[in-house]
């Protein structure tokens, strides 16, 4: 990976990118001590949807008048999903944790193309998703037995329901911009999870949350969706998708850092050695795509997935 002197301000935004995704796991878990995960996904979506159509609101409304439902409904259910699993894995699992198993899209995107695009498997990802599956033995072992809890389920789904929307996700950027498909998933994340809220909470958590909780949501909405969206797609039109994708596997080693600071969170040596199995087989995974794509177009589901739609991992 040559990057040249000019362009390492476009490395530090995805470095910045990775700093803010970073922060925003651990926080969310100090901001649950007052509210509830659906409203906190309510709230945050809310404000970040209004956000798009106050500054991109024109282009995204025409945009979405002129596709088909199709064209973007499943990437943006399957993101909600996401969501809304991520933010019960916090409630229930380390912060540590959810940072790396978050991490995993880049090993089931190609799985999920399979039945989603109707194309062959490349069995070159399997080696690299058995030596996951392995490093997420010991992460979630950490020293002790092995514990796979719901809330790990919660951010395994998580990965999974992110890789599916960045399979079909592939269909909505042929006919929509990056914006319109943020948007639409942010209102769709906001309803689904306004629903929630009102099936399984309640109005009295409201009045309840700390001012502290309240600026952890303003953080999330702000910095988590919508900066970082930014950040990601200025780097990128300067810097290779596989170079973006490589700096981005950094996330989960800042959200580690992130959440000893600001939790105490530590992992074993058992759990420390299974996050950089994991760590590790995603950098290999990324070094090969980037090295394929000097001499033909990236595998579709992978590494151009992930980045066009990562925006949407400010989870």
């Amino acid at each position: 990976m040559r990057i040249g002197f000019g362009k390492l301000k476009y490395v530090s935004f995805v470095l910045l990118q990775s700093v803010v995704y970073g922060f925003g796991n651990p926080l969310t878990k100090i901001a649950y001590e007052s509210i509830t995960p659906f409203w906190l996904l309510t709230f945050r979506f809310t404000i970040a949807l209004m956000i798009f159509l106050i500054f991109f609101g024109r282009s995204i409304i025409s945009q979405l008048k002129s596709v088909k439902p199709s064209q973007f409904l499943p990437a943006s259910f399957c993101m909600a999903v996401a969501y809304i699993t991520c933010n019960l894995a916090l409630k229930w699992t380390s912060a540590t944790n959810v940072g790396f198993l978050m991490s995993l899209p880049v090993i089931f995107a190609p799985v999920l193309v399979v039945p989603i695009l109707k194309r062959k498997y490349n069995f070159k990802y399997l080696p690299l998703q058995l030596i996951v599956v392995l490093g997420l033995y010991l992460l979630c072992s950490n020293g002790g037995r092995f514990q796979f809890n719901i809330g790990d389920l919660f951010a395994l789904t998580t990965a999974i329901a992110i890789s599916g929307a960045l399979a079909f996700g592939e269909k909505s950027l042929e006919s929509m911009d990056a914006f319109a498909i943020s948007a639409s998933q942010a209102g769709i994340t906001a309803a689904v999870s306004f629903v929630c809220a009102l099936l399984f909470d309640d109005f009295s958590v409201i009045p309840r949350v700390a001012p502290e909780a309240w600026m952890v949501i303003s953080y999330l909405a702000l910095a988590c969706t919508c900066a970082a969206y930014v950040l990601q797609n200025s780097a990128l039109a300067h810097l290779s998708s596989g170079t973006v994708s490589m700096l981005q596997c950094t996330q989960p080693i800042l959200t580690a850092l992130c959440s000893f600071i600001l939790l105490g969170e530590t992992l074993s040596f058992i759990g420390l050695l299974g996050a950089f199995i994991i760590l590790g087989a995603l950098l290999v995974l990324n070094l090969m795509e980037q090295k394929g794509s000097r001499q033909e177009k990236p595998e579709p589901g992978t590494n151009v997935l992930i980045n066009e739609s990562s925006e949407q991992e400010g989870i």
